[in-house]
């Protein structure tokens, strides 16, 4: 509760020490097309960075505006922007009326995640998949964004403990490891946090996810071999002031979130808690084991910005804190018997601390950002009898210059360092903590050249261990007309592997893990390509993306299941891994009709070559499928949403299959999810309440894979282990929620 205050407070003296500003108006509106409301249209300010969506009645409102003249800009999916000449006069409110005519095209988001820089998805060099908040929960109920992740078109979750319930992000069936998870552009959870930290990340404080599939190292350095998940958090100018959201499961999980957003003179913030609790033992599969972990979560985040006196954003500071206690193991197992040699089970602590800040001086036209986070990461955990004790801190700092060079040039260049501290209780760190300082130089540049684009981009940082490692990108896109965009890109990355916090078969199970050499950083090249074509149906127009991508990876650090059944064998790959294949993907918005939908698929195959040998690498898919619609009854104000995922084979450790009978391939499957929302709502004009039911209905098909475990019944025996996940542990579950929205 102490944080939970330190946080609250902090905002509240920053907002206190700025005077409200009375030379300012506010507009209000509405946006039609063809006598009905446009929901969800943005409606902003580009000189000033305000805006505001359109709410279910298409009405919009943004205060605080400096008096001056603006150009208003709306744009909506499925619809032509419109631009508006606006006065605002202080102390006034104006009204304006927009409509908007139906276009052929899918308007661009705004992305940052590409280039390091805000640009629209169409302009952007490199080929960025953008998810919004709402897409992601279309059919499901949760909060944790590990649980939504996999509706992202070649993103999937690798359940890597059955007893604890840890996962992983992965890329194009790239090892979790190796994807770079961003919270607003800042690299905050690498290593130890990959573990368990990444379950701490709320939906409720996500604006958006941005995905960059390939190597990314050049901008982002180390752990982007595999891509880069950005997620995007709210802004505070355009949340409700006040939301409150609850739901229950079937599965007796029960959570609670409030945010507030506070505005006061020229500072706008955003404050969210999250509380989770599930505490529920359920045995379906018949292991004796619980299929689902108890946890107890909090999750606290707060953000502010501070406007400079033309209430464009000069400051901005975000804090985050996470505490978790997960427990699994079999039913009579507590707290209380952590490290019980008679009773197993597996207990663990996560605190977690981050903070973010991000400097832009006034007068120099943002091209200069200053920005920094620091963390502070905390687990106490035990695996039956072993305690893993773990601390790591990250303190990160980055400068970086935009500079225009002509009208075609854009040149952005950076500085970075890094320190890692971390400490455990294993003889990874026996002698003294690892301690590491990498600074690092980047450089890239942009030009525009008719109907292309190129980028070129390098990095250079310098590892006390390793010495200098660089990592080239190079980026074109062709765009013949606005239907079209061609992308091709090429680039590395690398990565320094710390096995004890990023693989957790090294901690669980009864295997000894052996190390048969130092560990050379791992390196990867990558190829990618990628075709966009909008099909114009009437003023129904389909988006069809295809992608291409080939990945080599060299010092490839697999853990080997196959050697010994009694050993996990560490070592630097003596050949290589390749990640290869491609995907289809298909999106429509019909704009006469209350229905969007998409659907996806991606082929892959991914290998390791060593002595000769070229075998599939486990826990692999051969394919993935992302789909999903949602239906609205406007009349009614009920929307319908639609989620499903495909997972194909994936090789499992032949050992499993060798000694205990299980399949060394596992089948192929898919999940369901249906979610219905209804809205209550007599919000007018962007003011008043708006309150809104839902109910879910999760892996309505009740798929589950069985039990996780070998040797459950001796799960202090020689051949415990608890990796052989390949699918659902749960399955069918229901959700009912509600929320609560006060502007």
């Amino acid at each position: 509760m102490r944080k939970v205050t330190l946080i609250t407070a902090v905002f509240f003296c920053c907002s206190s020490l700025v005077f409200a500003q009375t030379d300012v108006g506010s507009i209000t509106g509405k946006v039609t097309s063809k006598g009905e409301p446009v929901v969800g249209a943005n409606v902003g300010i580009p000189e000033i960075q305000k805006g505001s969506p359109t709410d279910v009645n298409g009405s919009f409102e943004i205060k605080k505006i400096p008096a001056g003249e603006y150009k208003l800009l709306i744009s909506a999916v499925g619809f032509d922007k419109v631009t508006k000449k606006i006065i605002v006069e202080s102390g006034k409110s104006i009204t304006v009326v927009i409509r908007m005519n139906e276009s052929l095209l899918e308007l661009d988001q705004m992305v940052v995640t590409g280039t390091m820089r805000q640009t629209y998805v169409k302009e952007s060099p490199v080929k960025v998949n953008v998810v919004k908040a709402e897409q992601l929960q279309q059919g499901k109920t949760s909060s944790n964004i590990m649980d939504l992740i996999s509706s992202v078109n070649g993103l999937s979750t690798q359940l890597n403990c059955g007893v604890c319930g840890t996962n992983a992000i992965r890329i194009n069936g790239v090892e979790g490891p190796n994807t770079a998870v961003l919270i607003d552009g800042m690299p905050l959870m690498g290593a130890l946090a990959s573990v368990y930290g990444l379950n701490g990340i709320s939906p409720s404080i996500i604006d958006q996810v941005e995905v960059i599939k390939g190597p990314q190292s050049t901008l982002y350095g180390t752990q982007a071999l595999g891509g880069v998940v950005n997620i995007i958090t709210k802004n505070p100018a355009i949340t409700p002031t006040f939301t409150a959201d609850a739901y229950a499961k079937s599965t007796e999980e029960g959570n609670v979130n409030i945010a507030y957003s506070p505005r006061f003179g020229q500072f706008e913030g955003f404050i969210s808690g999250n509380i989770l609790r599930q505490e529920n033992f359920f045995d379906e599969n018949g292991d004796n084991f619980n299929d689902l972990v108890k946890q107890s979560r909090v999750s606290l985040f707060g953000k502010g910005t501070l406007l400079g006196k033309n209430m464009e954003q000069r400051l901005n500071i975000a804090m985050k804190y996470y505490s978790e206690n997960r427990t699994g193991g079999l039913e009579a197992f507590s707290d209380d018997l952590r490290g019980s040699d008679q009773i197993y089970g597996e207990s663990i602590y996560t605190n977690r601390f981050e903070f973010m800040t991000e400097y832009r001086p006034a007068g120099l036209n943002e091209q200069l950002r200053l920005s920094g986070a620091v963390t502070y990461h905390d687990q106490d955990s035990y695996y039956g009898t072993d305690w893993y004790d773990a601390q790591q801190g990250i303190v990160f700092g980055q400068a970086t210059w935009d500079q225009a060079i002509g009208s075609n040039f854009q040149l952005l260049t950076g500085t970075t360092i890094r320190y890692e501290n971390y400490n455990d209780n294993t003889p990874a760190t026996s002698d003294a903590p690892d301690k590491r300082w990498i600074p690092g130089l980047f450089s890239q540049g942009e030009l525009k050249a008719g109907d292309f684009t190129f980028l070129a981009g390098l990095r250079i940082d310098h590892h006390s261990e390793h010495g200098f490692v660089t990592a080239p990108r190079l980026s074109s896109k062709f765009s013949p007309h606005n239907m079209t965009t061609i992308r091709l890109s090429a680039g590395t990355g690398f990565r320094v592997v710390n096995v004890f916090t990023e693989d957790h078969a090294a901690l669980t199970g009864s295997r000894k893990v052996v190390f048969t050499e130092n560990l050379e950083p791992e390196e990867s090249k990558s190829v990618t390509a990628s075709l966009e074509q909008i099909i114009p149906f009437g003023t129904n127009p389909m988006t069809l993306s295809l992608d291409g991508f080939y990945t080599h990876f060299s010092n490839k650090i697999i853990p080997g299941y196959d050697q010994d059944p009694d050993l996990i064998v560490y070592e630097n790959l003596d050949g290589h891994s390749v990640t290869q294949g491609f995907s289809v993907g298909l999106e429509q918005n019909f704009t006469a009709l209350p229905v969007t939908y998409n659907a996806s698929i991606t082929i892959m195959d991914v290998y390791t070559e060593e002595n000769g040998q070229r075998r599939a690498l486990t826990y692999a898919p051969e394919y993935t499928g992302v789909f999903g619609a949602t239906y609205t009854f406007r009349s009614l104000d009920l929307s319908l949403g639609y989620s499903g995922n495909l997972t194909g084979p994936k090789r499992m450790p032949d050992n499993y299959a060798d000694n205990f009978g299980r399949s060394s391939r596992s089948p192929a499957y898919s999940t369901h999810d249906i979610k219905i929302t209804k809205e209550f709502s007599n919000v007018n004009s962007g003011q008043g309440i708006g309150f809104e039911a839902y109910l879910s209905a999760e892996n309505i098909f009740n798929y589950r894979q069985g039990s996780p475990l070998v040797g459950a019944g001796n799960p202090f025996g020689p051949e415990f282990d608890t990796i052989y996940t390949w699918g659902p542990i749960i399955g069918r579950t229901f959700s009912i929620g509600a929320r609560l929205n006060l502007r």
